[in-house]
């Protein structure tokens, strides 16, 4: 039997611990164990293709997480101590090509681009008052 050496066995496990460091970054003194993504991405089922943080806005403690799967993207809202699903946005079973966030005089809105498995192509828009990621809304953009 052939022996790996020592230092291909650690290569296997680097993903791994940069995923868990960069979703550590930005939370000040927090543990891991108390960041709402690291919680998030436990839960997530073996299935799940990729997974990008995106930051909100400036100024915005909130921030977006994108979980790729295969049939759909699904959308999270994360807070400091929370991370909550979009459950409109897993119903569309789409691709969301981006997300861009502004604060206004309301709270946060973000605008996710959407691709059907048709190809169609749309944008709706996310409002969030306040920063309790379970209180928003979710619809079609209107011009």
């Amino acid at each position: 039997m052939r022996s790996i050496p020592h230092r291909h066995r650690w290569h296997r496990f680097v993903p791994v611990a940069l995923l868990a460091s960069s979703i550590s970054l930005g939370l000040g003194v927090q543990t891991a164990l108390a960041d709402p993504v690291t919680q998030l991405v436990e839960t997530l089922p073996d299935s799940v293709a990729a997974l990008s943080r995106i930051p909100g806005a400036e100024g915005s403690p909130l921030s977006f997480v994108v979980v790729r799967e295969e049939t759909g993207d699904r959308l999270f809202i994360v807070s400091s101590n929370m991370a909550s699903e979009v459950t409109e946005a897993r119903t569309l079973s789409a691709r969301i090509t981006g997300l861009r966030s502004e604060l206004d005089s309301y709270g946060l809105v973000a605008f996710v681009d959407l691709q059907t498995s048709g190809g169609e192509e749309t944008t709706y828009e996310l409002f969030l008052e306040g920063e309790d990621p379970s209180a928003h809304t979710f619809q079609p953009a209107s011009n």
